[in-house]
C-alpha cells in the first residue's frame, strides 16, 4: 500500500470510539467504554437510544435526560474548560455537564467527555432492564467558550426519575441560572424535554 493509500485509511477511522458491555444485565447496567484513538484532545457527546424489539427510539445526548437533579442532588457540575477526565476530580461515576450547541443552533445539556491521545475511560449506566442501548454515536465537540445560562426545564423529568428509581429527590429552582463552557458538534441531535436555555447577563453564577 502507497503513502498516499496509509493517509487516506487513516482519516477514514473516527477520532473517538465507544462500545459498551454488560456489566450486571440481570439488573441493567452497562458498562460504557470509550478511547480516542488520535493523538490530539478531544472532547465528544455520546448520542443513543432505546433499541427493543429491532427497534431503536428515543435518540438523544447521554446526560440530557434527568440532568437538572444530577446537578442538583448528585454533585455533577459544568464543565469550563475541556480538560481530560483523568485530571478532572469526578465526584460521582459521570463525566461533567456542559451546554452544547447542535447544527441547528439549538442549546441543550449533555456530559462532555474530554481525553487526551490515547486515553480510554469507562463508566457505568444503570436503566436498562428489558432493553439495551442502540442507535449509538460520538459527536466531537469544540469548545466556543464560557458563558453564564438560565435554564427553564420541564419538570417532568423529575418526576420520571423519582418514579423510575423509586426516590424522592428535590428538584432545582425553575429556572436555574449556572456557568457554563459552551460546546457546538454537528448534529442536529434534539433536546429530550422542552426545556428552554438561553444566554444570561447574570455575573453571579
Amino acid at each position: 500500500m502507497t503513502v498516499a493509500g496509509l493517509i487516506s485509511e487513516d482519516v477514514r477511522k473516527p477520532p473517538v470510539t465507544v462500545d459498551y458491555t454488560w456489566y450486571d444485565r440481570s439488573q441493567g447496567i452497562v458498562q460504557w467504554n470509550f478511547e480516542n484513538r488520535s493523538s490530539t484532545t478531544k472532547s465528544f457527546i455520546l448520542i443513543r437510544g432505546v433499541s427493543q424489539n429491532g427497534k431503536v427510539s428515543e435518540i438523544y445526548a447521554f446526560g440530557d435526560a434527568f440532568y437538572p437533579l444530577y446537578y442538583h442532588n448528585f454533585n455533577v457540575d459544568f464543565v469550563k474548560h475541556p480538560e481530560s477526565l483523568k485530571n478532572v476530580n469526578v465526584k460521582t461515576n459521570s463525566a461533567p455537564l456542559a451546554v452544547i450547541e447542535n447544527s441547528d443552533s439549538e442549546l441543550l445539556v449533555a456530559f462532555l467527555y474530554t481525553l487526551s491521545g490515547g486515553e480510554s475511560y469507562s463508566m457505568l449506566e444503570g436503566g436498562w432492564k428489558g432493553v439495551e442501548p442502540g442507535g449509538i454515536s460520538i459527536a466531537i465537540a469544540k469548545f466556543n467558550g464560557i458563558k453564564n445560562f438560565k435554564i427553564d426545564y420541564e419538570k417532568k423529568q423529575c418526576t420520571l426519575y423519582n418514579e423510575e428509581s423509586n426516590t424522592d429527590y428535590k428538584c432545582p429552582p425553575d429556572p436555574f441560572t449556572v456557568r457554563s463552557g459552551i460546546f457546538s458538534v454537528d448534529s442536529s441531535i434534539k433536546e429530550l424535554f422542552n426545556d428552554h436555555i438561553t444566554p444570561s447577563e447574570n455575573d453571579t453564577c
